[in-house]
């Protein structure tokens, strides 16, 4: 079962985009020579949409994320970063938080306590009792159905504090995100701005009849070619209306540079390397704090140069025709080593690692081929189902019955949807399996609630968790404890045969009890049953 959701926390695709940054690095480095160059702009591509679609995947073989474990890791180191910074901030500002936030907070959490309460009580449809014998101070409802008590134990957190002090906290760190965006974002529309000036004064050329055949036998005829004197080298420009322009220095008489030049620009529209560039910028906007992105962005214009040049010459009959291309690709770069992320043109320092390329190049083999398309595949359903968003794995409510000496509670172990009611069709799920038990064994219970989930909501068995606890009133834990020569005093404190406890531990049952006027030591030994089945003991002095 596959679930999709569009809740994936930026800092998480941030995270997550940049793992797969490292990833295709590793890629690119190992088989950059031995793959078509086409794998990895498509490879980028899968990245840049981590970067900026906040989508979700959940299936069976999904990375877990839940709210309680990688999630809190996450915040718990953002808050700090969040704190460092907001220690600098005015003593007014400190004043405010501090004084003002406890009592907005009581209100909140008073708020959803009575709301917990209140709506878990309105369902349940019998009377409501309170169990005195029963051993959790955590508030309960209790069922009664067919003579069998169940018990239903309601949890609920403060997250309305943890949120709003999370919010508190990180004003600091959102305005200084904001305003690195706005300056990224104001630096790349001034650049943007600049070329256009640039690219004004433009020249169409409508009569050259070279141009005009090359164009009409790449079936590229309705692309414009403009000229311009303002620009050193070819370059490509639009997203609707791709144009192309050509430097008037250029030698509008060969026709074989032409060619070249026009073949290589054409292949930039056709695989739509400009929209592949504006997502890049938009990735870069937002996540202008990270040097991966950047990085990343660098590597991308690199390719998608390497992946025309591939294009190109499949179309070169023999190696003098590439060696052609290769000379006018060197003709016409641009002196420098500068990153053409606004647009598709020639950087020198790059056409000259791409001529050694060039010179060198074979077709891939039909055996390269499918292994490019079958890694392409694999590494596409790796990212996109590799992680998802953190979700609450609370499925159920702590569920107990007199029919039973355990209680359960049931987690999802992925992001499911479930449908209508899913809490309370699984609790009904727990409480039938509770009420049957006969020999207390966990492991069979587990089995069974877990089948039984799994035909309900039609997902694996694996996607359900179970976590039980002894469910005993104090009455039934003292007389197995009195059976075992335990027995507690007057004041409270545990005693083995007439000798008084110092340290009582019952892990199973999760009881501790310490004196410092005790003599002897317990530790009390449980099966997998959850009966007694040693206890042992250590006097003061023995070693």
């Amino acid at each position: 079962m596959l679930h999709f959701g569009m809740n994936m926390p930026f800092i998480l695709m941030m995270l997550y985009g940049s793992m797969m940054i490292v990833l295709v690095l590793l890629f690119r480095i190992l088989l950059k020579k031995r793959l078509p160059k086409f794998v990895f702009p498509i490879l980028w591509c899968v990245v840049l949409v981590r970067l900026l679609v906040p989508f979700s995947l959940s299936s069976p073989f999904t990375i877990k994320a839940s709210e309680d474990s990688f999630l809190s890791t996450v915040t718990e180191a953002v808050n700090t970063f969040a704190d460092n910074i907001a220690d600098t901030a005015s003593t007014a500002y400190n004043e405010v938080v501090t004084e003002d936030v406890p009592a907005e907070i009581a209100t909140v959490t008073d708020a959803l306590e009575n709301l917990v309460i209140g709506s878990s009580t309105e369902e349940t449809a019998s009377a409501t009792t309170t169990i005195e014998d029963f051993r959790y101070d955590t508030p309960h409802t209790t069922v009664t159905t067919g003579g069998s008590t169940q018990i239903a134990l309601i949890s609920y957190d403060y997250a309305a504090k943890s949120g709003f002090m999370s919010a508190v906290r990180n004003i600091p760190l959102q305005v200084i995100y904001f305003i690195g965006l706005l300056f990224t974002t104001g630096i790349l529309l001034f650049q943007k701005y600049r070329y256009t000036l640039k690219l004004k004064n433009r020249l169409l050329i409508e009569h050259n009849e070279t141009i005009n055949t090359l164009l009409r036998e790449m079936d590229m005829g309705h692309i414009l070619v403009f000229s311009s004197d303002e620009i050193a080298s070819p370059m490509t420009c639009g997203l609707l209306s791709p144009c192309i322009y050509l430097p008037t220095r250029m030698d509008f008489g060969n026709r074989e540079l032409l060619r070249h030049i026009l073949m290589h620009e054409t292949m930039h529209i056709k695989h739509r390397d400009n929209y592949i560039k504006s997502f890049m910028l938009a990735a870069l906007c937002l996540n202008w704090f990270n040097p991966l992105v950047w990085f990343m962005a660098k590597c991308l214009v690199s390719d998608l140069e390497t992946a025309c040049d591939e294009a190109v010459l499949k179309h070169c009959q023999d190696e003098d025709e590439r060696k052609n291309y290769a000379f006018s690709l060197l003709a016409m770069a641009i002196t420098g080593n500068r990153t053409t992320l606004l647009y598709s043109a020639f950087s020198k320092t790059e056409v000259e690692k791409r001529i050694q390329s060039i010179l060198h190049y074979k077709k891939a083999s039909f055996f390269l081929f499918a292994a490019a398309v079958l890694f392409m595949t694999c590494s596409t359903v790796a990212f996109a189902t590799g992680v998802q968003a953190p979700f609450s794995p609370y499925l159920t409510s702590t569920c107990a019955s007199d029919g039973s000496r355990w209680g359960a509670k049931v987690y999802t172990t992925r992001d499911l949807t479930l449908g209508k009611d899913a809490q309370k069709r699984a609790e009904e799920i727990v409480f039938d399996v509770l009420r049957t038990d006969t020999d207390s064994d966990p492991i069979r219970m587990d089995d069974e609630m877990r089948t039984a989930l799994s035909e309900e909501f039609h997902v694996e068995k694996n996607a359900f968790r179970t976590d039980f606890f002894l469910c005993l009133s104090d009455e039934a834990l003292e007389e197995e404890y009195l059976s075992w020569e335990l027995a507690r005093d007057e004041s409270g404190f545990y005693l083995y045969k007439d000798e008084p406890v110092r340290i009582f531990v019952d892990d199973m049952i999760g009881r501790y009890h310490s004196q410092a006027a005790g003599s002897v030591d317990v530790t009390v030994i449980r099966d997998r049953f959850g009966h007694i089945s040693d206890v042992r003991i250590q006097h003061a002095g023995d070693v």
